[in-house]
């Protein structure tokens, strides 16, 4: 059984809280930049969702990797930005397809210009939506996750270097709130073995 308490207290709802939060700043950005290049005949509706899609992503990525996951320094090619960039390369060809597709039947649907731009909106919007979620899942627990060792014998080298005075700085920020691993230096001679 869960422990709500605990696990509300945990990293994770906050990484979700921020993700989300960063998602909705991105698809409001997005969301306008289509309305305006559409809604003013700027771009048809595939480029301005092209052009949506851009500034969106952008966005998005800045503050998931910033703000959400707490990532700083040089991004790992790819571990994060490929799979990153993979994913929202997906949902700008979903969002492109799905505007067309709106824009096609939009005017069999609604007599006046402005509701069909809304309908072309709502369903560029309704797609952003749909892949909020597995995006999520697929940023936390593989894009942004925190490297793990992979068998016990790293572990063990990696003790061995902490023996001879190196730092570990492994799970000092880990977004799972686990509370980082300490060096044998930094144990009181009296309760080393």
């Amino acid at each position: 059984m869960i422990d709500l308490r605990r696990f509300l207290r945990g990293a994770l709802p906050r990484i979700f809280t921020r993700y989300t939060l960063g998602s909705v700043v991105a698809a409001v950005v997005s969301e306008v930049t289509l309305l305006v290049a559409y809604g003013q005949e700027l771009l048809g509706a595939q480029a301005a969702a092209v052009a949506a899609w851009a500034l969106g992503a952008v966005t998005n990525y800045v503050l998931a990797r910033r703000w959400a996951w707490r990532r700083r320094g040089r991004p790992r090619v790819l571990r994060e930005l490929l799979p990153f960039w993979l994913t929202s390369v997906t949902g700008l060809l979903l969002t492109t397809w799905a505007t067309g597709v709106a824009h096609d039947v939009g005017p069999r649907l609604f007599a006046t210009d402005g509701a069909r731009v809304l309908f072309v909106g709502a369903v560029f919007l309704g797609v952003y939506g749909v892949l909020f979620l597995a995006k999520f899942c697929f940023f936390h627990y593989f894009v942004f996750a925190e490297p793990r060792a992979a068998s016990a014998g790293e572990a063990d080298e990696e003790g061995e270097a902490d023996e001879e005075g190196e730092a570990d700085a492994d799970g000092a920020d880990d977004p799972d709130g686990a509370v980082p691993r300490r060096s044998r230096s930094q144990v009181p001679s009296t309760t080393r073995k």
